[in-house]
């Protein structure tokens, strides 16, 4: 028994046991569909990002970014609080203590005096009056803040000083309403509309605003609230007071304002919770003097952030370089946050990191459908792409792919009942491992396929025969005795791992149990197999482009010697591929359904030429060749008026050559169809007669006008008198039968002469003229002396 295996048959069916497998690892698609999940992951976020659903993200971010800068607190800058009420009409005596806070602090020589509070509705006059005086006494060393707020129905509401208090002193806006998710206030204006005038805000005078910007700014907490310096309004009267001692406000800015305490003034700062609203215009005032109002549009983020993606995925080669530029720009984005804090931009990254993070949910699609397809999810066996995946990832250049094929494959499952199915092929596959427990094995349906590294094709066909002994034991599943037939196809790696795999596959199901069992593929298999695939895909550009086109062969009269015909044939030149033999890629037009499209393409393209022809002055027959496996459709009957009509071409002069008659399904039918076509006003014509099913039955049964002999008797005249015989007697017929009948493939003068004395009527072949193009047939001289000289030209 022809086996390289260290035991038999029966032992090694004893011996066998399944093995775990070891996984393959998955691929996820080429650059271009890693360039494509870029695009489609930037379109989401940017589709995302217009209507601001990423907001809260960015503030987030914001807050990590202000605590991660290190700004100081501004010197000049003093926030004097209360923890009272002060602007309660009913509690006026707190305006009178408010009115002695600011004698104090014009007698200790303040800078300039913030009023972050609005008294809008008068008290009695004598408290009214006193803060009158002492707003007074400052003169232009006090700014008093309207307050806008919101309503409970969200509208905007102003609240200024009365004029009987504010007398003529300077006023600002402090806008604190509008916060975000978090409660933080993001954005100051630099002026704020109030009664028809632009009046400049709180924060920006506190930052020097001179009045040339317009529109908003960023607001940098960057700093620690708890480091500005504070003083409430007790301990600045209290002249006894240490902390109010020890603070120096010659000269300083101050902010007076309430505590958070105070109901309705509460609001989130990043670096200080439930802080003074009144902080919020300081921290405007620190970013314009410190100019840290830097900003980066998310656009611009998820712009550079999917061009890097882009560039990284078409230059990254392999997927370890991938991976570390991955986790480079995920990293990028943080580190960006706390570089960009430190110089007071604010990024707003959500959006590109929406990008990073839809990208990873496109390429985790992508890898979970690559291993589903890897892997079969019944019985946990690597599928025939997985074995595909290995090798590209293995760079194999040597060894052997082998496909075994399972006869009856579908009958056997449909045998077996669905917990038994897996059970059988485990069985088929453990028995495969007979002289190596460790194979690793792949399954696609009744295909299962696996690598050996050995280059011994010979050795490698004799296991393989040793491993059909083996299957001559039938498997047990579940009390059945199932029969396995198995053959094998084989193909060497030789460089090409993954189209191997696919000549191993066809050579498998070439193989039979009777007559080749093992078929080892030829090197061309895969090459022929992808251009077959490919060609199909290009017939309609290649009709587009030019490079299928029309040549044409005369066809002479033999008693004058005169051109009275052309036979149109279409041929393909590819620029990659160079010239595709007629009936290969017609084969492949048929395959793939586009027989009608070539027909109408080559008869459009025929019966304009004979137009020309018939202009110039050559009134002959063009001939076109038609599929017999069109014959079983009126559609064709169609398509030919339709292109006498386009073309204006005189149908009496239009020859259809009915080609593969074999392929005629239906007689009856195609009799019908040719009477139709006959009606038209043309001509029909039996090719190849005398071969195949070209036969008397055809010829009987069809209307033809023109038959045309074999190439194969006529080839043959000048030797074989069985031939002469053959091809006199067809002649005979024909003139009988009062129908035309022409030679193909005449090619010496000895053939000429024999067919003018049998009395053939037309001669067609090489020693006249090749098939060519219209320019040249233009120029065809008639006889046959004129045509062998350019012939030799």
């Amino acid at each position: 028994m022809p086996i390289r295996v260290a035991m038999d048959a029966t032992r090694a069916l004893n011996a066998l046991r399944w093995t775990p497998l070891r996984w393959p690892r998955l691929g996820s698609g080429g650059a271009s569909t890693r360039v494509r999940h870029v695009f489609w992951s930037a379109l989401i976020a940017f589709a995302i990002l217009i209507p601001s659903l990423l907001n809260p993200v960015d503030q987030f971010a914001w807050m990590i970014q202000s605590k991660l800068a290190s700004q100081t607190a501004p010197a000049n800058v003093v926030f004097l609080s209360s923890a009272d009420d002060l602007d309660d009409p009913r509690l006026g005596h707190r305006r009178a203590e408010l009115a002695q806070a600011l004698e104090e602090l014009e007698r200790r020589g303040v800078g300039k005096v913030y009023l972050d509070i609005a008294f809008d509705e008068p008290s009695s006059a004598q408290y009214d009056g006193a803060l009158a005086r002492a707003i007074a006494d400052l003169g232009p060393r006090i700014v008093l803040a309207d307050q806008v707020e919101l309503d409970a129905k969200g509208q905007e509401v102003v609240y200024r000083t009365i004029p009987e208090i504010a007398g003529h002193a300077s006023r600002v806006v402090s806008d604190k309403q509008d916060t975000n998710y978090f409660g933080v206030k993001w954005v100051s204006r630099y002026t704020y509309p109030i009664e028809g005038r632009e009046i400049p805000t709180l924060g920006a005078v506190l930052g020097g605003w001179a009045g040339k910007k317009q529109g908003t700014f960023q607001i940098d907490y960057g700093f620690q609230s708890q480091e500005l310096t504070t003083l409430s309004l007790d301990e600045l009267l209290d002249r006894g007071n240490p902390k109010s001692s020890r603070i120096d406000l010659a000269g300083k800015n101050v902010v007076i304002g309430y505590e958070r305490q105070v109901s309705g003034t509460r609001l989130s700062i990043p670096k200080g919770a439930n802080a003074p609203a009144s902080y919020i215009p300081i921290h405007a005032g620190e970013t314009l003097r410190n100019d840290r109002t830097g900003f980066v549009d998310g656009r611009i983020m998820l712009a550079a952030v999917a061009a890097m993606l882009t560039l990284l995925v078409v230059i990254g080669t392999n997927r370890r370089r991938r991976w570390v530029g991955y986790a480079l720009i995920s990293a990028g984005i943080p580190v960006a946050l706390a570089v960009a804090a430190r110089l007071g931009i604010r990024l707003e990254a959500s959006y590109a990191i929406g990008l990073c993070l839809i990208y990873a949910m496109f390429r985790s699609r992508t890898r979970w459908k690559h291993w589903v397809a890897l892997v079969n999810q019944d019985t946990g066996i690597p599928t025939l792409r997985a074995l595909e995946a290995r090798l590209t990832r293995e760079g194999a250049t040597s060894g052997h792919v082998v496909i075994a094929k399972l006869h009856n494959y579908e009958r056997v499952l449909k045998s077996l009942r669905n917990e038994d199915r897996n059970a059988y092929l485990i069985k088929v596959i453990d028995r495969l491992r007979a002289a190596d427990p460790g194979l690793a094995i792949y399954s696609d349906g009744h295909h299962i396929g696996w690598y050996t590294h050995s280059d011994n094709t010979k050795a490698l066909i004799e296991h393989l025969e040793g491993m059909r002994a083996i299957f001559a034991a039938p498997v047990l599943v579940n009390a059945h005795s199932i029969d396995v037939d198995i053959t094998f196809g084989l193909a060497a790696i030789e460089g090409d791992s993954q189209g191997r795999i696919v000549a191993a596959l066809a050579a498998a199901e070439e193989t039979s149990e009777a007559h080749e069992p093992i078929k080892f593929a030829e090197s061309s298999i895969q090459s022929d197999l992808l251009w077959d695939i490919s060609l199909r895909a290009r017939i309609d550009e290649a009709m587009e482009m030019g490079e299928i086109y029309c040549v044409y062969q005369p066809k002479i009269e033999t008693a004058t010697g005169h051109m009275v015909g052309v036979e149109a044939l279409v041929r393909w030149h590819d620029p990659a591929r160079g010239f595709i033999n007629p009936m290969h890629f017609i084969q492949q037009c048929e395959k793939a359904g586009r027989m009608e499209h070539l027909t109408r393409y080559v008869l459009q393209s025929a019966c304009s030429a004979g137009k020309l022809l018939h202009f110039r002055g050559r009134t002959i027959t063009m001939s076109v060749n038609i599929s017999a496996t069109l014959l079983g459709d009126m559609r064709i009957v169609g398509i030919v008026r339709n292109i006498l009509q386009a073309t204006r071409f005189d149908p009496r002069f239009l020859m259809l050559e009915i080609t593969e008659t074999s392929r005629i399904a239906d007689l009856g039918t195609a009799s019908t169809i040719l009477h139709e076509l006959r009606a038209l006003g043309l001509r029909i014509s039996i090719d190849d007669f005398g071969v195949g099913a070209a036969n008397f039955e055809t010829f009987y049964e069809l209307p033809f006008d023109e038959l045309k002999i074999d190439r194969l008797f006529v080839a043959n005249l000048a030797r074989d008198a069985k031939a002469r015989a053959i091809v006199s007697s067809i002649v005979s017929m024909g003139r009988e039968a009062r129908i035309t009948i022409v030679a193909e493939g005449v090619e010496t003068a000895q053939d000429m002469e024999i067919l003018n004395k049998i009395g053939c009527d037309e001669l067609q072949g090489y020693y006249f003229s090749r098939p060519i193009p219209l320019s040249n047939l233009l120029e065809f001289k008639d006889t046959a002396q004129e045509t062998r000289a350019v012939n030799m030209v």
